[in-house]
This record gives structure tokens, C-alpha cells and sequence, in this order.
């Protein structure tokens, strides 16, 4: 073994070593978590979309492959770190007690399309890390962030129909909201993240803030230790921004007023007037009329002036009399009426 390949096993000179193990419920996405992280491998539609097969990522590839171990190698916070994924069966019944040895912080995941699967985070998961790790700091991370939005989506559901009769589409009620999350990150104390494979949102964020969890704990172990002095907590996630959604395709149809209006002057339906010329009627349009002739619009509009002055008198006699006049038109006043007329008989 030469040099180069005992570095590819071992961690470089003033590097902190950082293990931090994933665990949740099978077919969460805690293996494609990790080998986006570790591997920079994004997936596709159609590979989001296939059958899921439980697969474990060997720990053994920090060994075997120069680019894997130097995708583990970051800065974080002026820290030099070498992080190292372990990748668990979802399966309820294995044994991880190997896996959760020595860690230095815990990703419990659960998945966005899967509500049971965030209850099993708090019920069995998180029971379990602390009876193995009673001290190493957890992160709750949400995966498949991206179908919160694409179970919407026209390619989405066509591919579902198109791939196969037995992939279910996502649905809404099959969602869990991110208040949901914090809720349950909140009763237990941890921080909550929220990745997405696909979009590769939060994916560098969520094990960034691992590494800081982990250097943070070591930090209060190995208080000596000056190089962890600069590190901050973990951040606050930034919010997710779903893509813009196509814009609507807005068609406007042309006027057709003008031709309307030359139906309406031309023909007989709705017409309000009619002109008799000898023993011919033709039906006629009064706005038309008086809006082509003035001689017309004093004709038509001569009424309407009538009944206005009409009405504005009668409000005017109204008024003059006053509220009790009217008002006062009661028994009394009738009473009155009849002996003023029985004196006048006699």
C-alpha cells in the first residue's frame, strides 16, 4: 500500500473525522440521500419513479474510491472535515447497533409522501438513538421535498399512468406539511431539514448542518480543542421555492361590437320603436334615432323631461306642506272635515 492509498483509508492531518448515520422507515430515500451526497448523483423522473428495492450504501467506498473520499472532505466554519455516511436497513427488526457506534450525529428520515413514516420517527426511531446514543445530537430530515409540488404536475401524472398500472401517484392527502415536521422536531428537541434528490434542495444544507451539530458536541467533550471555537450552531433552512409554473396561455378573441352594433341597426329584433310611414311600420332602435338625428333626440327626450319636471313639482308640493300634513291625515282630521261641512248645511 502506498501513500496515496493510505490516505484514501485514513483522514487527513488536522481533520476531524465526523460519522454520521442515517436511519427511518424503509423506502423513505435514505440511500439516495447519501449517494447524492457522496456520489453527486442526481435522479430523474423516471428513476424517482421505479419500484423500490432495499439497498444498503457500503461504507466500504471512502476505500475503494478516490472520489467518493474526497467529495467526504469539506470546510465547514473554517474546520477541515471528513464526513463519513453510514447507510441502515429500514427494516423495524435489524440489529444497528454496530452502525450507531461511535457516531458523532444521527439523520432520522422520514418521508414527505409517507405520513406514518413521521409518526414511526418519534414512536420507534428516535426511542431507539437514545438508547444507543444518548448524547449525539439528531437532525430530522423530510425526503422527496420535490412531490409536494410535482404531484400536481401534468408530466408527473402521465408518467405515472404511462409507466405502469401499479405506481400509485401521490396525492395531497398523502403529504405531510412542513408545520407537521417542525411539530414533531419540535417535541423532541432536534433541528428539521427538509432534501429533495431530485431538485437537489437541501442536500448540501442538511449535512452541513450535521457536520456542525457533531463539532459543536465534540466541542463540549474536547473543550481544549481551539479550532472548533468558530463553529455556529446549524443554521435555519432556507424556505423552499418550487419552479414557476407555466404561464396560462390567455387567447383573445376579436371584437365583433362593431358588427353587433350593425345587426342590431339593420334588423328588427329588440327594437323598442316603431315608425309608421303610410301603411308601413319600420321597426327602429330609439337610442339610434336620437343618436343620429337631433330632431329625433328632442322628440324622444321630450317626455323624459316632462316626467322629471313632473316629479320634481310634485316632491316640491311635498315638501312645502311639511311631514305633519301628511302625516296628520288621521281620524281626527277626517272628524273635523265632517263638522265643518254639517255647518256649512245648516
Amino acid at each position: 500500500m502506498n501513500l496515496s492509498e493510505w490516505n484514501m483509508d485514513n483522514e487527513q492531518p488536522h481533520q476531524e473525522l465526523v460519522k454520521c448515520v442515517v436511519v427511518g422507515d424503509t423506502a423513505v430515500g435514505k440511500t439516495r440521500l447519501i449517494c447524492a451526497r457522496a456520489c453527486n448523483k442526481h435522479v430523474s423522473l423516471s428513476q424517482l419513479l421505479t419500484t423500490h428495492v432495499p439497498t444498503v450504501w457500503a461504507i466500504d467506498q471512502y476505500r475503494i474510491y478516490k472520489d467518493v473520499l474526497e467529495r467526504s472532505w469539506e470546510v465547514v466554519d473554517g474546520v477541515n472535515v471528513s464526513l463519513r455516511l453510514w447507510d441502515t436497513f429500514g427494516d423495524h427488526e435489524k440489529d444497528r447497533r454496530f452502525a450507531y457506534g461511535r457516531s458523532d450525529v444521527v439523520l432520522l428520515c422520514f418521508s414527505i409522501t409517507n405520513p406514518i413514516s413521521l409518526r414511526n420517527c418519534g414512536a420507534m426511531w428516535y426511542p431507539e438513538i437514545r438508547r444507543f446514543c444518548p448524547n449525539t445530537p439528531i437532525l430530522l430530515v423530510g425526503c422527496k421535498n420535490d412531490l409536494r409540488y410535482m404531484y400536481r404536475d401534468e408530466t408527473y401524472l402521465n408518467y405515472c399512468k404511462d409507466r405502469s398500472p401499479f405506481i400509485r401517484a401521490t396525492k395531497k392527502a398523502d403529504l405531510v406539511m412542513p408545520d407537521q415536521g417542525r411539530a414533531l422536531a419540535h417535541e423532541l428537541g432536534i433541528y428539521y431539514y427538509e432534501t429533495s434528490v431530485f431538485s437537489y434542495y437541501g442536500v448540501n444544507e442538511v449535512f452541513e448542518n450535521a457536520i456542525r451539530a457533531a463539532l459543536i458536541a465534540r466541542r463540549q467533550q474536547r473543550f481544549w480543542m481551539t479550532n472548533l471555537k468558530r463553529v455556529q450552531r446549524p443554521l435555519l433552512q432556507a424556505p423552499f421555492r418550487p419552479p414557476r409554473p407555466l404561464e396560462p396561455e390567455v387567447t383573445i378573441t376579436p371584437s365583433v361590437y362593431l358588427e353587433n352594433l350593425t345587426t342590431l341597426l339593420h334588423q328588427q329584433y329588440y327594437a323598442d320603436m316603431v315608425i309608421i310611414c303610410g301603411s308601413k311600420g319600420f321597426p327602429v332602435h330609439r337610442f339610434m334615432m336620437a343618436a343620429t338625428s337631433e330632431a329625433f333626440h328632442r322628440l324622444l327626450t321630450a317626455s323624459q323631461c316632462r316626467d322629471l319636471t313632473r316629479s320634481s313639482s310634485e316632491n316640491s308640493m311635498v315638501s312645502s306642506m311639511g311631514e305633519a300634513t301628511t302625516g296628520e291625515f288621521n281620524e281626527d282630521t277626517e272628524y273635523l272635515i265632517n263638522q265643518d261641512q254639517a255647518k256649512q248645511m245648516r
